[in-house]
């Protein structure tokens, strides 16, 4: 659906100027939105999580681990495929108000897509370069919402997600390096062509629910607290928003409707899109992992 059809549907729970804004910028924080037994409920999913890593001396297809993890000192930077890992991850992402949010952004048919749960810890180990999320996953057309909720509260010296406003009505842009090779970052020599003095911070107390639009250029600075900055992430299609390659990161609810009814025409944006690797092929490990590879480079 367009922006304007999209809006033309009456709000379920932000309010019309959210929406008007999240459509003029790429990006939303709202607060207070987030019942208090959900946010308990991920509170606790989540630490539960961080207990289990304990046993894992390896990544697998529940825990993207960084090196130095341990049973000691867990260490996990991304839960993978969140609504696979427990089923109420799964109510939550398609029974909770969340849904509500992402009809109001998406339109009143929505499909679910994928979902995970990262973890930024102190340090610069995992600061996130400048990205679009739609070059991994494209679509026909440019609805897809991420939406994120807080686990915790998050003020700008904690890493939050820093988006670039207005960044999701410009290029698409290449996430590969000279030799094709997938950096899941934008280029250095394009990104002097994005105005980063319309970079804000997405910042908010615990439960604060974050909207980014999937063209919208966006990065994460380092977590200078000594706190872990937790933040699940679900993301959202119109429902005749259709991908065109490979998901990344599937789950076993890719793909449902969670709200209204399935598509009987595609929406075909004309926008081009860069294509990605064939994920079906080469696996997908997480954005960590391929940034600080290029890094190391």
């Amino acid at each position: 659906m367009t922006p304007e059809a999209i809006l033309a549907n009456p709000p379920r729970v932000l309010a019309q100027s959210q929406r008007e804004s999240y459509f003029a910028t790429g990006s939303l924080a709202a607060e207070g939105l987030i019942p208090d037994t959900w946010l308990r409920r991920l509170h606790t999913l989540s630490q539960d999580f961080i207990e289990q890593s304990r046993v894992r001396a390896a990544s697998n297809e529940a825990f993207d681990l960084a090196p130095q993890h341990c049973a000691e000192r867990p260490h996990v930077r991304r839960l993978r495929a969140l609504v696979d890992r427990h089923a109420d991850f799964w109510r939550f992402a398609s029974q909770s108000v969340l849904a509500d949010i992402a009809a109001d952004l998406v339109g009143p048919d929505v499909k679910f897509h994928s979902s995970k749960l990262n973890y930024k810890w102190p340090g610069s180990g995992e600061l996130v370069k400048w990205h679009q999320d739609i070059p991994a996953w494209p679509h026909t057309n440019y609805s897809l919402v991420t939406l994120g909720v807080y686990l915790g509260d998050v003020p700008a010296e904690q890493g939050p997600l820093t988006c670039v406003r207005g960044s999701h009505t410009g290029p698409i842009y290449v996430h590969r390096d000279d030799a094709g090779a997938w950096t899941g970052s934008i280029r250095d020599a394009d990104m002097v062509t994005v105005d980063l003095s319309r970079a804000e911070d997405l910042t908010g107390p615990d439960g604060t629910v974050i909207a980014i639009n999937c063209r919208t250029v966006h990065a994460s600075r380092a977590n200078t607290t000594d706190r872990v900055r937790p933040v699940a992430l679900f993301v959202y299609s119109s429902a005749d928003a259709f991908p065109w390659m490979a998901a990344p990161t599937p789950t076993t609810h890719t793909g449902e409707i969670v709200r209204g009814r399935p598509a009987a025409l595609a929406h075909l944006d004309p926008t081009p899109c860069p294509v990605p690797p064939d994920w079906s092929r080469t696996g997908y490990g997480s954005i960590f992992t391929v940034q600080k590879a290029e890094r190391d480079n």
